[in-house]
């Protein structure tokens, strides 16, 4: 089937507000749109308020405004009609729009008799491919989270231990929201903002997405998870460590070497050229030979390795390419995180988790951090 050579149209809100924002480098605080022709040139449609800092910060777009698409009937029209105007000044009669692309406007095109296409394939592919720029600005984020990684282990290392078993500073029970508040305050001290920092501590961890609460304790597993996005470039990091404050349980320590040994296999693997879903298979395989099988039932009570190997890191958290069961290869410029884990419900939860660029060699690690259990 022919590729369409229709012009793509964007919306800088949700799932789209981060391809627009790698097409022209703009962010703004109420969504605009973005139409992209097949040549490659691009229109931006944005309020007057965001017209002169659009033009200087994507000076290769041409820009529209409101009150140049719509004229007196401006004020009292929304982005639908001012898309709309531009497709009929520029007399394109069918467009493509992702998968996210906002249904209320993707209908008044169509009212307004313009075809709509659903076009589910990326609009910039090229995106999974990191630029140099990117790769530092990614590293910076990444820094950001060892950084406050170092705070967390350093806070841990200095709690007492209660005789009922609290882990405390003082005479105060440490939390995970006292850590992951020292988390945020270190973030913003890299130019850096925290969003759904794990801090998960004994049944909780064995959730790979529980973000923690509550009076954290000795012998359990404490996963911390960061993942920082800089306030200025707009890129993330992501790093994950487990530790355990005192005594190791037995079962615990057998995890740890399992996620490690899972962890240390997948990077020796990574380079480029590899199987996405290889990785993934390879880590699968490890944990189900050391007598850690994966189970999916009953909900609720998943165990084991249930989560993929990996993910892009970028303008989004999670983004191409996947590390999971599915077809793809790794090429020189992704960015991934490895982040091998097990879980054990009612028990505990241990994932190791660096970012690494894929090299013409290989990989590296972009900001390394101790994988110590005991803190």
């Amino acid at each position: 089937m022919k590729k369409s050579t229709a012009p793509r149209i964007l919306v800088a809100t949700g799932k789209e507000i981060n391809d627009v924002r790698y097409a022209t480098g703009l962010t703004a605080p109420d969504p605009f749109g973005l139409l992209v022709e097949s040549s490659g040139d691009m229109h931006l449609v944005v309020s007057a308020l965001e017209a002169a800092r659009a033009q200087k910060i994507c000076p290769r777009a041409t820009l529209h405004t409101p009150s140049s698409l719509l004229g007196s009937q401006a004020s009292r029209r929304g982005l639908a009609a001012q898309l709309l105007a531009l497709t009929r000044n520029l007399r394109i009669k069918r467009v493509r729009v992702g998968p996210y692309f906002p249904h209320g406007i993707a209908h008044e095109l169509q009212k307004g008799g313009v075809n709509v296409q659903l076009d589910s394939t990326p609009p910039f592919p090229e995106r999974a491919i990191k630029t140099p720029r990117e790769i530092t600005a990614i590293r910076r984020s990444q820094r950001a989270a060892v950084a406050a990684m170092r705070g967390v282990r350093d806070t841990l290392r200095r709690a007492n231990i209660s005789p009922d078993g609290l882990l405390k500073i003082g005479q105060q029970t440490l939390t995970s929201e006292m850590l992951k508040a020292q988390i945020t305050r270190v973030l913003l001290e890299h130019r850096c903002n925290a969003e759904g920092t794990i801090v998960a501590c004994g049944a909780q961890a064995a959730r790979p997405h529980d973000e923690g609460h509550g009076p954290l304790r000795a012998g359990a597993t404490i996963v911390v998870d960061i993942f920082p996005r800089s306030l200025d470039t707009g890129y993330w990091g992501d790093i994950t460590r487990t530790f355990v404050r005192g005594p190791v349980p037995p079962q615990i320590h057998a995890m740890y070497r399992a996620v490690l040994a899972a962890q240390k296999l997948a990077l020796s693997l990574l380079r480029p050229g590899a199987e996405c879903r290889a990785l993934q298979q390879a880590v699968e395989r490890l944990f189900q030979l050391r007598g850690f099988p994966t189970r999916f039932s009953p909900p609720g009570k998943e165990s084991g390795f249930i989560h993929s190997l990996g993910h892009g890191v970028g303008l989004d958290i999670h983004e191409s390419p996947r590390l999971r069961n599915e077809p793809g290869r790794l090429a020189v410029g992704h960015v991934v995180t490895v982040e091998p884990g097990l879980y054990l419900p009612g028990i505990g939860g241990i994932r190791i988790e660096d970012t690494v660029v894929i090299t013409p060699t290989g990989h590296k690690i972009l900001a390394t951090f101790p994988k110590k259990l005991e803190a």
